[in-house]
């Protein structure tokens, strides 16, 4: 291979990101020197909403960012707004989101189950919430009120599947409206929502300033949730292939230092995002309070950076949140999910930037197992909804 062949074809780069933990691989990427190593000079860039970032990008403001990856799908179809090719050759991380309610509903919830905690218990606390909806409906109360932070988002999709699942119609029974994550707080203090589904620290800073409470974590719904992935224009990508093919290597090694590193990512992230570091570190360590003054829950997964394979774009993650879009009416029923993931996902390109064996070429992911499991020699987490059992 000759130096023409490795060459980057532009080394000054922006990157956008948002105000989350998960935006850590690039900010790890960046302070531990993982970028300059493979020849990068990268600014990094932060906004404040997610159609801000998707608009950046589509313009070429930014040469790529941190995106919600039912973001990136949904702009590669034209769904809320313009309309232009998307792919990714990487994935953030798993899970990082929770579900915090006001500490009015929570009290609410309680009172409809006296004999079970509802906290992290999926099945339990969605047949509260169901009651509570109802007793609503009874006196005339207005509905419910949660915000997510993007129509299409992990947060969203899986909110939705939940809500349904128990017996919650999230387009009948409550009112679903969009926040940018940082806001969250604000506006559940302020009594404008009854609750919100976001990624950390924003959970965290709700209950530690006592406005609110958690009632299921990311982990607590879906296992090993997907989310966040390296969201590029397909132009841009086939303009760049040596440069994106480093973007992952600087990533993959950010992602590896901070399974590794959990105390000093959560330092690095207070001062990023201007959070208090007791607020940054419960999802980074794995020591979660659910409410103000509980003992702290262990949680060792909320936030999987690297390990079991938490950055393989899998196409099968694509394809459940394009089915849930489908399920939700928003894109054709005809659609070809299989075939619009397969041109979003870019899996060889994972395999290329970090010259890994074929192993995973031609598996395919079940989102069955609610145990740990092993692919080839692998340890994986478990990947099953726990509210479906």
């Amino acid at each position: 291979m000759t130096d023409t062949d490795t060459q980057l074809e532009k080394s000054d780069l922006i990157l956008g990101y948002m105000p989350l933990s998960d935006s850590l691989p690039l900010l790890v990427a960046d302070t531990q020197g993982y970028f300059e190593a493979e020849g990068l000079h990268v600014e990094l860039q932060q906004e404040v909403s997610w159609a801000n970032i998707r608009d950046k990008v589509l313009v070429g403001h930014l040469d790529g960012a941190q995106m919600l990856a039912p973001m990136l799908l949904a702009t590669h179809l034209g769904l809320g707004g313009l309309k232009k090719a998307m792919m990714t050759p990487f994935a953030f991380g798993l899970n990082g989101n929770a579900f915090t309610i006001s500490r009015s509903l929570g009290k609410q919830l309680d009172a409809n189950s006296p004999e079970h905690a509802l906290a992290g218990n999926a099945v339990a606390a969605g047949k509260a919430l169901k009651q509570v909806i109802k007793a609503r409906r009874s006196y005339g109360g207005q509905p419910l009120v949660f915000a997510t932070v993007y129509p299409y988002s992990i947060h969203n999709l899986l909110l939705r599947d939940w809500l349904a699942a128990s017996g919650v119609d999230p387009d009948q029974d409550v009112t679903l409206v969009v926040l940018p994550p940082s806001q969250m707080v604000d506006h559940l203090s302020l009594s404008h929502i009854d609750g919100f589904c976001a990624g950390a620290p924003w959970n965290s800073v709700a209950i530690q300033k006592n406005v609110g409470e958690c009632l299921l974590t990311g982990p607590d719904l879906w296992r090993s949730a997907p989310d966040k992935v390296l969201g590029l224009t397909q132009e841009w990508a086939n303009a760049h292939p040596n440069t994106t093919l480093a973007l992952v290597r600087a990533l993959d090694k950010a992602t590896v230092w901070l399974d590794e590193n959990r105390n000093a990512a959560g330092t690095l992230l207070a001062e990023a995002i201007h959070v208090p570091l007791a607020a940054a570190l419960p999802a980074l360590v794995g020591e979660f309070i659910y409410r103000t003054g509980e003992t702290k829950q262990q949680q060792p997964d909320m936030l999987i950076f690297h390990r079991s394979l938490a950055n393989y774009p899998w196409q099968e993650h694509g394809c459940w949140f394009l089915k849930q879009m489908q399920r939700w009416g928003w894109v054709s029923s005809a659609l070809d999910c299989e075939e619009v993931v397969s041109h979003c996902y870019r899996t060889d390109l994972y395999h290329q930037a970090l010259q890994l064996p074929t192993l995973l070429e031609g598996t395919q992911l079940s989102l069955d197992h609610s145990e740990e499991w092993q692919l080839e020699g692998i340890v994986m987490s478990p990947t099953a909804f726990t509210y479906r059992r």
